[in-house]
């Protein structure tokens, strides 16, 4: 990438306020990409105004690329979106409020996501290859969204929670 960070974030921000047009055609996968490996970057180095900086812009592209896209494909750019939030939270720590760095956004996406509850996802999960395929997509779906859990746990920023922790155990069963 060309520019720096700030950069980046005051252009990006100009577009989303429609005081400037983005180039046609426009490789928004590949900026998104960009900004979130540039915010995974010498994170044990001291440039954490930039790698959140990167991470900002990642996340407002990955957003924008669910908005304008089929259900599948915005489905996956959220999982990216908040993978990276995830890892970043592992970084720097979960801070209540933060766009970016607030574990309980997380936690609450998790939760308003899921179309069934445990105990339906568990007996499922028992014998899902016996599942029609939209149960068994829901199931994969409810796992792609533990991943992200798993990150949070592992980086030791996951709050003690019983539901959580029954839900992470699942992962295992899950397609």
């Amino acid at each position: 990438m060309q520019h720096d960070a700030s950069y980046v974030k005051a252009w990006l921000k100009n577009i989303e306020s429609d005081q400037l047009e983005p180039p046609e055609d426009f490789n928004w996968l590949g900026l998104a990409e960009a900004a979130a490996f540039n915010a995974h970057s010498d994170l044990d180095k001291d440039s954490n105004r930039a790698n959140l900086l990167w991470a900002e812009i990642a996340t407002s592209v990955y957003q924008r690329l669910a908005t304008e896209t089929n259900s599948q494909d915005g489905e996956s750019f959220i999982n990216s979106m908040m993978m990276l939030r995830a890892a970043m939270i592992g970084k720097f720590g979960s801070v209540s409020g933060h766009s970016l760095l607030d574990i309980n956004s997380i936690i609450s996406w998790f939760f308003r996501s899921l179309n069934m509850s445990y105990d339906e996802a568990r007996e499922k999960a028992q014998c899902w290859r016996n599942c029609p395929l939209d149960q068994i997509r829901e199931l994969r779906r409810i796992k792609n969204r533990l991943a992200v859990l798993s990150v949070l746990f592992e980086s030791d920023q996951f709050p003690a929670n019983e539901e959580l922790n029954a839900w992470l155990a699942l992962n295992e069963s899950l397609p």
